[in-house]
Parts: C-alpha cells; structure tokens; sequence
C-alpha cells in the first residue's frame, strides 16, 4: 500500500523497525516528537551512509523531513515554527530527495505527490512574489522548476499557472521562443477549466500576435481558429479569427463573424464595448460608415467611455494619414498642387473631428482613480500623443504645449 502523507509515514514506524537502520528510525522518531533538528541530522546521515543511500525509503523520509522544514519556513501555525530558519534550502533538498526516491522505487512503493506539491508551489509562489517585482528573469526560473515539479504531483491546474507565468516571463522578455516554449502547448489543449479561461484569452492572442509578426500565415488562422473552437462561448475568440481573416484578405468572413460577436453580445453589461471592438473589424474592411454607426452607438449606450472616443479619434486620424500619404506621392505640377492642397484641407478636417474625441478619452482615463489610471497609463500616452500629432499639424501651438507638458511627464515616469 502506498504512503500517501508524512501521518502515514509516521504510523508505520512502529510496525517496521527492524527493517529500518539506526539513522533512519533515529529521523523519524525525532520528528515525530517535534525534535525536527535532530530529524534533519539523522537523515542526512542516512543520505550518504552506505547502508542506506540506495534505499528509496531513506530518500522518501529526507523528502518528508525537508518538507517538513518548508512547513516551518511557511506556514506560522507550523507546529514545527521554531525551526523556520533550519535550512533555507528546504525546497531544493526535498525537491531531490523525492526525485532520487522515485529513482530507486522501482516498485512504486511510495507516493510523493505531498512532498512534489509542497516544493512546487512553492516555487511557484516565490515565482510570483517575483513577477509582481518584474524581475522576470528570475520568475521564469522559478515557474518553470514549479511546472515541473506540480506535474509530479499530480496537480495540473497549478502547473498551468506556472507555465501561464512562464510563457509571461518571456513575453516581457521579448522570448519568442520561450512563448512558443510555454504557451504552445497550452493552445494546443482541446479543455480548458472554466477559472484558467482567462488567462487563456491572453494566450490565444499572444501566439496570434507572435505569428503575426512572424508572418507565419498558417498559424495565424490556426490558433484563432483554435480560440474559437476550445472557447466558443467567447465572443473574443470570433473578433481575433475576425481580424485573422482581415490579414488574410478574407472581409466577408471577418464581418461574419464580427456581427456574431455583436449578437451574441447584445444583452451583456459590456455590449458597448463589443460594438466597439466590432467597428474597428469594420473599419480595416473599410467600411468607416458602419464603422462610425457602431462606434455611435456604443457611445448612446454609455456616453462616458474611453474605447469609442479613442476608436472613433484614432480612425478619424488613421484616415488623416491617409490623406498625407497621397499627398507625399504627388509630384509638383501645377495640377498636383491643386490636389494636394484639397487633399490637405480632407486631412485637417478629419483631423478637427479627431481632437473632441481624442480629448473626451482623456478626460474619461483623468476621471479614474489612481490604480485605473496607472492600469490606462499606455492608452492615454497613445492618446495625447495623437492629439499632438493633431494640433501640431493644424499648427495649433498653444493647445499643443499642454499636451507636451503632460507627455513629457509621463515620459519622465511621473503619474500623469
């Protein structure tokens, strides 16, 4: 019958002492009275005795004892507190342990899963202590080593996470590699539990990007496609294959599907938010009526927002630039000139339109508390940066200075 837990452990040290050397014994009667100094002394003899080194149950107790020692450095209630400072290489040591155990088991004897959790989730907390600071380098270290070991113990969901913080490390490290490494294979997964869905939306569309860039066509699709088929219910997943089959040249199929996710939104709390996300399908098929339509629309719904002022401004400057760009391709006759100065006057006006919208998405983030304004931070900088742009252009220099100040800030790492 298997151990399952150190009570096990303890329980079945009276029926075997004579099968058991003096260290070994000697370990587990310490412990068992609390002594757990003496517990880690005789075991670590035992470890390296040459009657017992090559016994898995010498390494199945150094794991438990270690583990033991963990509970201590952890948990204040540890009935083994005193001890927290024993060995600040605890999880490392019990980490050994039960690997060269389940070596030498070849009968399958003993259960580690208590003693692979214990040092797994571990790392994995420390891997988020970590993260939290962005020392990523390290996070990744650490949640890779609690992967590992959480697949051990037969705890998915939480080796899950680590490999969901893994692949994150090496997002922020730029790691191509490292995100194809981790999140690969987590897009891959045909189920996905209901609370890791979340971090799954920041998964799929990692990788989506990470193709993307890649230009590697075949698994742009694949993995949207992917999104839609694990996550149906997901009207995110619909508005990524959208924009996939955009970059494809496929428009009818991306609108498709954006008007599904507008459909299957339309009695949510969010819905304002989806149109939004729907009219910027409509707005790369160039379709800027809808477009508009929608953008309208979310703003009746909810008039103080961000995501329809700063679509609506952004189009309206993304068609500006347009207009630059023809300009820039005109030559100089007198019939260029002609155009161009037309084509100046279309771009300064989509350019006045953009700046109310551009200052109401402003206005929405300066409204927020400090932690959503810290949370908004990238969105406004996008936005006083095109608003600039904007008053720049229309040689609107007074307005611009306010705007500059407050990027320069920004810029220098102050709150706003």
């Amino acid at each position: 019958m298997k151990k399952i837990a150190l009570f096990t452990a303890l329980l079945s040290l009276g029926l075997a002492v004579n099968a058991q050397t003096l260290n070994v014994q000697s370990a587990m009667s310490d412990l068992k009275r609390g002594y757990l100094n003496k517990a880690k002394v005789a075991i670590d003899k035992a470890c390296v005795h040459e009657d017992t080194k090559d016994d898995s149950k010498t390494w199945y107790y150094a794991g438990l004892i270690y583990s033991m020692i963990g509970d201590a450095a952890t948990d204040p209630q540890s009935k083994y507190k005193k001890y927290k400072d024993l060995d600040p290489d605890w999880c490392q040591k019990a980490y050994d342990a039960a690997m060269r155990c389940k070596e030498l088991d070849k009968a399958g004897d003993y259960d580690l899963k208590y003693i692979f959790s214990k040092v797994g989730s571990t790392y994995y907390s420390k891997s988020i202590d970590l993260f939290n600071e962005r020392n990523y380098k390290d996070a990744l270290e650490l949640s890779d080593k609690a992967a590992k070991v959480l697949n051990n113990s037969g705890d998915p969901d939480l080796s899950n996470e680590s490999i969901y913080i893994a692949g994150y490390c090496c997002h922020m490290l730029k790691d191509n590699d490292g995100v194809k490494k981790y999140y690969g294979p987590l897009v891959r997964k045909n189920k996905i539990k209901d609370d890791f869905k979340p971090r799954m939306q920041f998964v799929y569309r990692t990788m989506y990007e990470l193709y993307k860039e890649l230009k590697d066509t075949a698994n742009v699709i694949k993995t949207a496609e992917r999104y839609t088929k694990v996550m149906p219910e997901d009207p995110a997943a619909n508005l990524l294959l959208a924009n996939a089959y955009i970059w494809t040249g496929n428009n009818t199929k991306a609108i498709e599907l954006a008007n599904k996710a507008i459909q299957e939104t339309s009695n949510t709390p969010n819905y304002y938010k989806w149109l939004c996300a729907a009219a910027g399908i409509y707005e790369q098929t160039g379709d800027f009526a809808t477009a508009e339509a929608k953008y309208k629309e979310s703003s009746q719904i909810q008039p103080n927002q961000m995501e329809a002022n700063s679509g609506m401004g952004s189009m309206l400057f993304k068609r500006a630039y347009e207009k630059d760009q023809a300009i820039e391709k005109l030559g100089y006759s007198e019939e260029d000139e002609v155009i161009a100065k037309k084509l100046s006057e279309e771009r300064n006006e989509f350019l006045k339109q953009a700046i109310p919208y551009f200052k109401a998405a402003i206005s929405y983030i300066d409204g927020l508390s400090d932690d959503e304004q810290a949370q908004n931070r990238p969105q406004l900088y996008s936005c006083l940066r095109t608003l600039n742009t904007c008053y720049i252009t229309l040689e609107m220099y007074d307005d611009s200075k306010l705007i500059k100040a407050r990027l320069d800030k920004i810029e220098s790492g102050a709150n706003n």
